[in-house]
């Protein structure tokens, strides 16, 4: 058996050593550069999540401005609305205040009209007819049926300075089938008396009653009489339409 010979190359006793040392300086140079750009990332992740964060903030500032003015506009238009309502309550009250006033002064003014016309018959007889005159004939219906309460006004309208006296004679013409029918007063007033148609007057006389129409009576008009007693004053014939009487009142 022949020897081997074996060449084995020696290595530089400074090789491993520098090897580890390199190996080393490489691991803490990529170290150094992981560290760097973490560091680097996370500055700028840091300072990107600060600026959203401020921006945020912000927003919730504006947000916080916006909802108190819009709190403040709010209130304001409550306030408005109820001003409005309350001027429109005012209004409206003042309005049927008005209203109210206005029908009271035109009851009054046509009342007065009224009793003008009443008075200026009397103490101005150029304007009117001469001697006793009806001046006014109401009839109202009462509350039982068929039955009509009347009011019936006399007036002098000259010489005042006299008293006129005289009887009034009341008549309710109408129809039964188909005849003509004239009732008396008399036969047609209501109560225990006959009422005391006769007038003494100077200036005016008011006269009252209540009056129930028979049955399958149909009422046409009421006739009035006025017959002045000896001293020269012309008799007076008036006729009142019975459906305008009931109606409104009125020749």
């Amino acid at each position: 058996m022949q020897p081997r010979i074996v060449v084995a190359r020696q290595r530089p006793w400074w090789l491993k050593p520098a090897l580890i040392g390199g190996g080393g300086f490489l691991l803490a140079l990529g170290a150094w550069g992981l560290y760097l750009y973490t560091r680097a990332s996370t500055v700028s992740d840091f300072e990107h999540a600060r600026l959203e964060v401020e921006q945020l903030r912000e927003e919730r500032r504006g947000l916080t401005r916006d909802l108190r003015m819009a709190r403040e506009q709010i209130r304001e238009l409550e306030e408005q609305v109820a001003y409005v309502e309350r001027s429109q309550q005012i209004d409206t009250e003042a309005c049927n205040e008005v209203r109210a006033s206005l029908g009271d002064l035109q009851a009054e003014a046509s009342d007065l009209r009224e009793q003008l016309a009443f008075y200026r018959g009397i103490v101005a007889p150029e304007q009117s007819r001469a001697g006793v005159r009806v001046y006014e004939f109401k009839m109202q219906p009462a509350a039982t049926p068929d039955r009509y309460a009347y009011e019936l006004v006399l007036i002098q309208s000259v010489r005042h300075d006299k008293r006129v006296a005289g009887r009034i004679d009341l008549e309710l013409v109408g129809e039964r089938g188909n005849a003509e029918v004239r009732l008396p007063w008399a036969d047609v007033s209501v109560g225990d008396t006959v009422p005391n148609l006769v007038f003494s007057l100077k200036y005016f006389e008011e006269f009252a009653g209540e009056i129930a129409v028979p049955r399958n009576f149909e009422p046409v008009r009421v006739t009035v009489t006025l017959v002045p007693e000896g001293n020269g004053s012309p008799r007076v014939d008036e006729s009142f339409d019975w459906e305008r009487l009931v109606g409104h009142g009125g020749p």
